[in-house]
């Protein structure tokens, strides 16, 4: 595929069919956000000034060995071998890990991203939290990332979605990236990604304070996207198909509106004026449509699962420090493990679609005491967590002790155990009794 190509179905697959890896080359990759705040007052921390995160992005630049990159001589991104740090258009630093064989290797370069972190902002009144939006500050107070990508979105989005805005600066998730062996492979686990979701978006809510209170929601976060762009987020109806293909998504794909296209470092504007469809057919103005075009359009997709072109499974708020690791521990044990796989998607394969939306808007609100089929869903949690964990038993890749993958689930499996429900009732007991809505309690809780 090149500049100017026709854009057959073929041409548009060859995105997604060159990312096939057989099994035993599958690797896990996670994306970790985290929101920085004054720990004084809880207040979202800037980009600009010296104290702010573009000084925490040039530290860690010079005193670790990252190498910068930005637009207009700001400093925006870092990379480091395979790893990759960058910013969300609030501020909420990500680190992209490398593709890692095992948990034990993830977690090894999640705990040394940490430490970085750590060691550079000692010096500056930042603290980094395993909170899904941020606890003080409102979007409109938040300053905007100078990147020329965000500013076309800021000024799209909020057309189709009054809460786009503040999806863009204020909330933080954590999204796993998984191999696929083959189209069916691929289509599989996507269709059991997106069945997983709410329940998963339950498990991991962790956005129940903001603007310094209770907001009624245990992931408002997970709200917020519900009112983001319809076009482009929640789920894919037509790949829960038994035979849906690449096809299928493709065919989505091209019905999502544009918001840019870039030629030669200029982002060009495109303003939802016309789909993929419809610029692949005429182009737009004097340009036509190229591979780059497909790839970047597709990252504007946010639907609950995407593929980049490898599978990423979205839906988790940012979980508390101590939690960090069960996200991906959970879903490599799920869908990494051929029975775990098929045992998972036993669980959820009866809802109907209208069982799964109605759970998805749900699960914001309750939780896991969201209910379908009159049933809450805690119960259906506490059965993916121990399926998860014989996955990873199957699995079997330990680490120089000779520990198995479980170890990153357990401090999930031991909460659950005691009646635990979700990191959002447990902030929220805390913020209403002992706490007595002190933020500084609600930071020291879920520093990192």
């Amino acid at each position: 595929m090149s500049e100017g190509f026709v854009g057959s179905i073929e041409e548009l697959s060859s995105f997604f069919t060159s990312a096939f890896k057989p099994r035993d080359q599958w690797k896990i990759g996670c994306e970790f956000e985290k929101l920085g705040v004054d720990p004084s007052s809880g207040r979202a921390a800037s980009y600009s000034g010296p104290h702010g995160v573009e000084r925490i992005l040039s530290d860690l630049s010079e005193r670790f060995g990252w190498t910068p990159h930005g637009e207009a001589s700001r400093v925006l991104a870092l990379d480091r071998d395979s790893s990759h740090i960058t910013l969300e258009p609030g501020s909420q630093l990500e680190l992209s890990s490398a593709p890692h064989e095992t948990l034990h290797d993830l977690a090894a370069e999640f705990s040394t991203h940490i430490e970085e972190l750590r060691a550079v902002s000692a010096s500056h009144p930042i603290a980094w939290l395993g909170l899904g939006i941020q606890p003080v500050s409102a979007w409109e107070e938040i300053e905007l990332l100078p990147k020329v990508r965000y500013d076309i979105m800021t000024r799209n989005l909020p057309r189709c979605g009054p809460l786009s805005l503040a999806m863009m600066r204020e909330t933080a998730s954590t999204q796993v990236n998984l191999d696929y062996e083959d189209e069916a492979d691929a289509i599989q686990k996507f269709r059991l990604a997106m069945a997983l979701s709410p329940l998963l978006t339950a498990l991991f809510a962790n956005s129940a304070i903001s603007r310094g209170r209770s907001n009624g929601f245990v992931s408002r976060r997970a709200h917020i996207w519900q009112y983001t762009d319809p076009h482009r987020c929640g789920f894919i109806e037509n790949l829960y198909r038994a035979d849906a293909g690449f096809a299928d998504y493709i065919e989505y794909a091209l019905d999502v509106p544009m918001l840019f296209i870039v030629r030669e470092d200029r982002w060009i504007d495109i303003g939802e004026a016309m789909t993929f469809r419809q610029f692949l057919e005429s182009g737009f103005r004097e340009y036509r449509a190229s591979r780059e075009d497909w790839a970047l359009h597709l990252s504007t997709i946010f639907t609950e699962t995407r593929f980049k072109p490898y599978l990423e499974i979205r839906g988790a708020d940012c979980p508390p420090p101590e939690l960090a690791m069960t996200f991906p521990a959970l879903v490599k044990g799920i869908f990494y493990d051929p029975e775990a796989r098929q045992a998972a998607w036993e669980i959820v394969r009866p809802w109907s679609l209208d069982e799964r939306q109605a759970l998805h808007l749900s699960v914001s609100l309750q939780g896991p005491r969201a209910e379908v089929r009159g049933r809450p869903i805690r119960s259906l949690i506490q059965e993916i967590a121990r399926i998860a964990a014989q996955g990873l038993r199957s699995q079997a890749r330990r680490n120089e002790k000779g520990e198995d993958e479980r170890i990153f689930l357990e401090p999930l499996q031991d909460r659950l155990d005691r009646g635990w429900e979700c990191p959002a009732m447990e902030v929220l007991d805390q913020w209403e009794g002992p706490w007595d809505r002190d933020v500084k309690k609600l930071i020291a809780f879920l520093r990192f």
